[in-house]
């Protein structure tokens, strides 16, 4: 069973990294030698955040109108050679057509969806929330306060089109050679390295320079960001609660104090072809400026009892939301041979918006229930524990059902995914 196992994780390895080939590049952030310094604004409220269609005819549209503008500071543009935004952005309502931000009043700038995978899916279909990255040309920003606006339209004239951006952060990129930061390189695992479970990410840089250390992973496994890509540098920056300042979560770990150290927990993260893993820091000094390191690539991750595989919905059908009495199911399929009997745990990868346990009864995986354990009026992502005698060799049905007439439980893409860790 495990090698059938193995052999459809490298499929699937094969066929998502062909997928998302010509998708923009999600996580510039991470270029080795990069050096940049960051901006950032998080919106909360009610209305704070809501990005809607100016055209909206419906009244409970209208009291949202006008849009807001928000401002952002930057402290200087001296020596910038380029710069970017990344959103902590939510799909919003079906029907919502091209959402657009801009800087001071200058040309709109598209925001581009995730990878939906299918040829003819459409975003507007679907219910997401991602970190999408964009370009800002620099003659589109100023040294100190920048005023920045949010539009949409919608399928239909007049239609109720809105989506949702919590926070926001524009770096501001300079040339490496000309701008002091601090340097560092990890040093522990080295290239081609085999490593075993939980292992320790070791990262030297200068002695009373870095104030802080992200450490970012390369592998396939959950798409946790909604980006559409599985196999790619892991991790998300979201707002926990609505207001709250957005942050890395789903990376490798964070460190602030020297020694720069950080245990990569990998309880969940799915077996790899040998090789395929790959690790980069960035850090940020004293000053402000980030500093990408070289990356440490041809990683294998090791295990000598245990295999770890992670199962996708088999498709997720457009629209996969309900309330007002609707149930819509999906299915998730696990291997032929598969017994109970072999799984040591299991779990749920599950992501939502407004997956509010007090409007939606709890969602049933075949014959088992569990509540959402999402947030009001707020996305969320959860790793819910599964007991193996609740799932199923072959097709796993995955049910949601609510009589709210308030707003509905959205299941955000990818969808559920089935994670379990067998004995080997």
């Amino acid at each position: 069973m495990i090698s059938t196992c193995t052999s459809m994780i490298l499929a699937m390895c094969l066929f998502l990294g062909a997928a998302v080939a010509a998708q923009p590049e999600a996580h510039t952030a991470l270029r080795p030698g990069s050096v940049y310094r960051e901006y950032a604004l998080h919106n909360g409220g009610d209305r704070d955040w809501r990005i809607t269609n100016p055209q909206a005819a419906d009244s409970g549209a209208r009291k949202y109108l006008p849009n807001p503008v928000w401002r952002l500071s930057i402290d200087s543009l001296a020596g910038a050679v380029r710069a970017e935004v990344m959103l902590d952005r939510w799909s919003g309502h079906l029907g919502t057509t091209s959402p657009r931000i801009r800087f001071n009043g200058n040309p709109w700038l598209d925001i581009p969806p995730p990878a939906l995978g299918a040829p003819n899916a459409r975003p507007e279909d679907y219910y997401f929330q991602d970190n999408p990255v964009i370009p800002v040309p620099l003659e589109y920003l100023q040294q100190g306060m920048n005023t920045i606006e949010g539009t949409c339209g919608h399928v239909k004239q007049g239609g109720w089109g809105q989506w949702g951006l919590y926070s926001l952060v524009v770096r501001v990129y300079f040339d490496p050679g000309k701008t002091p930061h601090a340097r560092g390189k990890i040093i522990e695992p080295t290239n081609g390295a085999t490593i075993e479970e939980n292992p320790k990410i070791v990262i030297q840089s200068e002695e009373g320079k870095a104030e802080r250390v992200d450490v970012f992973a390369w592998y396939f496994g959950y798409d946790e960001n909604g980006d559409g890509r599985w196999l790619d540098w892991h991790g998300g920056w979201f707002q926990p609660f609505r207001g709250e300042p957005a942050e890395w979560s789903g990376h490798v770990g964070t460190t602030t104090k020297s020694p720069y150290r950080v245990t990569w927990d990998t309880r969940w993260v799915p077996d790899q072809p040998p090789g395929q893993i790959a690790l980069v820091a960035r850090i940020r000094d004293t000053s402000g400026h980030w500093y990408v390191t070289e990356k440490v690539t041809g990683l294998t991750l090791r295990r000598t009892s245990v295999s770890v595989q992670v199962y996708p919905v088999e498709k997720l059908p457009s629209r996969f939301g309900v309330r007002a009495g609707e149930t819509k199911s999906c299915v998730i399929r696990l291997p032929d041979g598969f017994t109970p009997q072999n799984v040591i745990e299991a779990a749920l990868h599950y992501r939502t918006w407004h997956g509010w346990d007090k409007h939606h009864a709890p969602f049933r995986l075949n014959d088992y229930e569990h509540p959402h354990q999402g947030k009001n009026h707020h996305y969320d992502y959860r790793l819910l524990s599964l007991p193996p005698s609740a799932l199923r060799p072959k097709e796993n049905v995955f049910t949601i059902h609510s009589a709210t007439d308030h707003h509905m439980l959205e299941v955000l893409w990818p969808g559920p995914a089935i994670s379990v860790r067998y004995r080997q």
